[in-house]
């Protein structure tokens, strides 16, 4: 048997090819430019390697909770540099400084994202921020377990998908692996965020050599809803910011046009977790305790394991904290799968597939199409709150 019975409900995590002796697999874009595997029949033995590693087919079961509730990292630069709270940049930080390696999501220089690791403060920075597209793992689980093997702390952050295919990949516990995932809500394929890209550099008439989701502008209250580009022309470098409408694919991403057809019915959006901790946004936290500015950037987090119960104690004395019942976060985050796909995904990845992008994008992304959004957007904060419901 191999991984060929997984179908659509493939997360593109590669590990299968990783595994595979005989180099039967191989990764190929699907006419919507999503990466999707493909087997050679010639090839293939039917060893069940590659199944035996796939996080489409084994879910993980574990229900175990230790403490949740909201954080957000005391020193006001890590939290900056985060997208929520600042908590993964909390964690990696200790990792680095206790002699570890880290390893999540980075663009290259070619702005492709690939799993990448980080052994100093500097190396860690590349690693921050949400990126909102597929990951390639590019066969770093290999290096991962040599590191283990050598007694190395290693810190894994990734989608829950892949922390599980990283887990299946080593076959065993290792004491001295953490690993983190954050509540994912989809990823779109490197094709489209290419195809964005291109689309911004001709009407800017710049090369963009650096992307940022959720630029927190200062003094801007919607700040987590911004993008920066690092720009370069002939005339000089520059960095353009502004509200992810004006971001085709950030766009698209917030509208959740642009997912794989496994992220609509995610088998890791349940209460079973697959990480030793994880955090996400803490959606509505004004409800719960209107002295914390959401804007400034909070997180949930839950810990799954003694282990990660025990890494979070470390590093609690660099935290604000305040506890909340599981059953208060799984209501306010995606841990239910059946998220749902919007009415006009088809039609659009349709258009991506047969259409020049530019006119995907008059039919599906001009900002004028968000007016109220952007309207909202501009308000002061106190109208906010009123102009919320008009949105809605």
């Amino acid at each position: 048997m191999s991984v060929k019975i997984v179908g659509e409900n493939c997360c593109g995590c590669r590990t299968c090819k990783t595994v595979c002796k005989f180099d039967a697999v191989a990764v190929v874009m699907d006419r919507y430019g999503f990466e999707q595997i493909s087997i050679d029949a010639d090839k293939c033995v039917e060893c069940g390697a590659c199944e035996e590693v796939c996080p489409a087919i084994h879910v993980p079961v574990s229900i175990e909770k230790h403490s949740s509730g909201a954080a957000y990292a005391l020193d006001a630069k890590v939290r900056e540099q985060g997208s929520s709270g600042g908590l993964f940049g909390v964690f990696a930080r200790r990792t680095v400084l206790n002699g570890g390696c880290v390893y999540g999501a980075a663009f290259d220089d070619s702005l492709k994202l690939k799993t990448r690791s980080a052994e100093t403060l500097d190396e860690l920075v590349k690693l921050y921020k949400s990126k909102y597209l597929l990951c390639d793992t590019d066969d770093k689980f290999i290096e991962i377990k040599q590191k283990l093997d050598t007694g190395r702390q290693v810190l894994y952050c990734s989608s829950p998908c892949q922390v599980s295919a990283l887990r299946l990949f080593l076959k065993k516990s290792y004491d001295n692996l953490l690993t983190v995932e954050f509540v994912c809500h989809g990823v779109g394929s490197q094709s489209l965020f290419d195809k964005s890209i291109n689309y911004s550099e001709e009407r800017m008439s710049s090369r963009i050599r650096r992307v940022i989701f959720r630029y927190k502008e200062k003094n801007k209250r919607a700040s987590s809803h911004y993008y920066l580009y690092g720009c370069e022309n002939k005339k000089k470098n520059f960095n353009k910011h502004g509200l992810y409408l004006f971001f085709p694919y950030y766009n698209a991403y917030c509208k959740q046009l642009v997912c794989r057809d496994a992220c609509y019915d995610c088998r890791y959006a349940v209460e079973a977790r697959g990480a030793d901790i994880t955090v996400g946004d803490f959606h509505g936290i004004e409800k719960y305790d209107p002295s914390i500015d959401r804007f400034a950037g909070v997180s949930m987090f839950v810990c799954n394991t003694v282990k990660g119960q025990a890494f979070f104690d470390m590093v609690r004395s660099e935290l604000f904290v305040e506890d909340f019942d599981w059953e208060l976060l799984k209501a306010n985050n995606r841990f239910r799968p059946g998220s749902g796909r919007p009415k006009e995904q088809r039609r659009f990845m349709e258009s991506v597939a047969t259409e020049p992008f530019d006119i995907t994008v008059k039919k599906y992304l001009r900002p004028i199409k968000d007016w109220k959004r952007l309207l909202y957007y501009k308000l002061p904060a106190p109208l906010r709150k009123i102009a919320g419901k008009i949105v809605r």
